[in-house]
């Protein structure tokens, strides 16, 4: 069994931007391989289920890809060089620190004294854009009683997570000569839209997520310095909760607005659990201390609706995309433990 930090290593110095994971889908077949495990290569997915006798299904998930390199490191993005206890490159953080502390925790829990059940190991593709990866396996495999997707929380659970609806508005009006005047200007429209957006205010919070968030994230309009515009475009993105259906959102952004609004996306759901269930119990046995949360940001725990699931995983979500991305050592070795302590207690609590 390769060392939690050689392992991180190899798989940060293959780089998987999303749609290009195969080499990283090739290292972990060999690592699985060498845990005598069975894999399973499903396109740019790999799956290894880990049997320890009649029990439940616990399924961990994390992802192979990462967003591309970008700009303004000052370090090698696809080195993973050790510095000062950090671990530097690409995926380091987000999430392949995850992928490898559930590999080697799920490793630690089989190798003796293995708990009475089964741990589904899937490692899969896309998730940055939310894309070929989970959403497309998950029908082929056996249903988990519960999922752990692996993220960087600081080995916090969360046990909410928003989802997302974008919208695009279009504000209309009539072209004229800049100079003569006259016309309907669309930016002053737009203008007014994004005005009575920002009043816009949400009553009903979720106890872990609070109430949904909306921003204009985007606004184009005219096309010469001398025609009056006839149409401006705002993109609005909308963080929702469970306590707001997408349909009842998008109605309240039409009473608000003049111009034409039109759904974008609104397929990734807000998705919670209760925290009374076991996999949220083990994930907050796994870390005492730990605290469960809600999430603002987007991951694949978007498919496992109607599944109970905790988001956890060594690292910070802030680090997440940025130049010099990190995960420090001490991090990953702590998601190993972190992981392997979480499985055993499900099973535990589960035949509790």
């Amino acid at each position: 069994m390769t060392g939690a930090v050689g392992l991180l290593q190899d798989l940060v110095r293959l780089p998987s931007p999303s749609g290009k994971e195969e080499a990283v889908v090739a290292r972990l077949e060999a690592e699985f391989r060498s845990l005598g495990w069975t894999p399973e290569v499903r396109g740019r997915n790999i799956t290894a289920l880990l049997d320890g006798g009649p029990g439940p299904l616990l399924l961990l998930n994390s992802h192979t890809d990462t967003v591309p390199v970008g700009a303004e490191w000052t370090k090698d993005p696809l080195a993973a060089a050790v510095e000062d206890g950090r671990i530097y490159g690409r995926g380091s953080n987000d999430a392949k620190g995850c992928l490898t502390a559930m590999v080697l925790g799920a490793a630690r829990a089989f190798s003796k004294n293995a708990p009475k059940g089964r741990v589904l190991l899937a490692a899969t593709c896309e998730e940055e854009t939310l894309g070929q990866g989970l959403e497309k396996l998950l029908p082929s495999l056996p249903r988990p009683d519960a999922a752990v997707v692996g993220e960087p929380t600081g080995l916090q659970p969360a046990v909410a997570q928003k989802g997302l609806v974008v919208l695009e508005i279009t504000a209309r009006g009539r072209s004229a000569h800049a100079a003569w005047g006259g016309g309907v200007n669309a930016v002053e429209a737009a203008a007014r839209d994004v005005l009575a957006l920002s009043g816009l205010s949400f009553e009903r919070a979720h106890p872990a997520l609070g109430t949904p968030s909306l921003n204009v994230t985007q606004i184009s309009g005219g096309e010469r310095h001398n025609v009056i515009p006839d149409r401006c475009r705002l993109v609005v993105d909308v963080r929702t909760t469970p306590d707001y259906a997408p349909e009842e959102i998008v109605a309240r952004v039409r009473a608000a607005v003049g111009g034409e609004v039109v759904v974008r996306s609104s397929r990734l759901g807000s998705v919670a659990t209760d925290p009374a269930h076991a996999v949220v119990r083990a994930a907050l046995a796994a870390n005492p201390g730990s605290v469960p949360y809600g999430s603002p940001t987007l991951s694949d725990w978007v498919f496992l609706k109607g599944i109970p699931t905790v988001k956890a995983g060594p690292g910070e979500s802030r680090r997440s995309h940025t130049p010099d991305e990190y995960l420090e050592t001490a991090e990953l070795e702590a998601g190993v433990a972190f992981y392997e302590a979480l499985i055993r207690r499900y099973f535990e609590e589960a035949a509790a």
